[in-house]
């Protein structure tokens, strides 16, 4: 018989995939996370461009709220330490009537695409990339098309979970009493 913590030990080992697509066509854009986990079996997803789902959040320029920004880093770093990437998908079709202004942005979005890929490839091991600049000439048009699939660990979710909480939850690591007496360290 398998125990139930061997279960759940197995469980926090498997892992979450992400899956990124976002498309562009000539000024509509969809960008859609989904996530499946324990064998696809659940498959929650996103759509963060969709209005009528989310609304939108003020942007408060608080400096306490700055503060708690870099904080964030720590957890977008370790994130990005834990996570595996398996594939990127990136297709670009560009077009303007003047052919030589396709050439210069094509070039430029290479340029743009290989700084990018570099700085991931600098720290990750990618096992599928695929990346295409097509020039279209004498029509105005913009198509992207990115695909990106990212697996993490469920024990590492979890982890990242419990700080973004501690974080949003504010608090100290050492607090005191608010009131406090005067010699509150020296009791005797």
């Amino acid at each position: 018989l398998i125990s139930v913590p061997s279960i759940l030990v197995l469980l926090l080992f498997l892992s979450v995939k992400f899956e990124i697509k976002f498309v562009y066509n000539n000024g509509s854009n969809k960008l859609n996370i989904s996530t499946s986990y324990l064998f696809n079996l659940f498959k929650p997803e996103l759509y963060p461009f969709d209005k009528k789902r989310y609304r939108k959040f003020k942007k408060n320029r608080d400096s306490k709220l700055i503060i708690k920004n870099l904080r964030y880093r720590k957890l977008i770093n370790y994130i990005w330490d834990k996570s595996v990437f398996k594939q990127i998908n990136w297709s670009t079709k560009i077009g303007f009537t003047d052919a030589a202004l396709v050439g210069i942005v094509y070039g430029t979005v290479w340029g743009f695409k290989s700084i990018l890929i570099s700085l991931i490839l600098r720290s990750k091991e990618i096992k599928s990339i695929d990346i295409d600049v097509i020039p279209i000439f004498n029509e105005n048009q913009l198509d992207i098309r990115f695909n990106c699939i990212i697996k993490i660990r469920m024990v590492y979710i979890i982890i990242v979970w419990i700080w973004f909480l501690k974080l949003y939850k504010g608090g100290e690591e050492v607090d005191r009493t608010s009131n406090r007496r005067v010699n509150e360290n020296y009791n005797e």
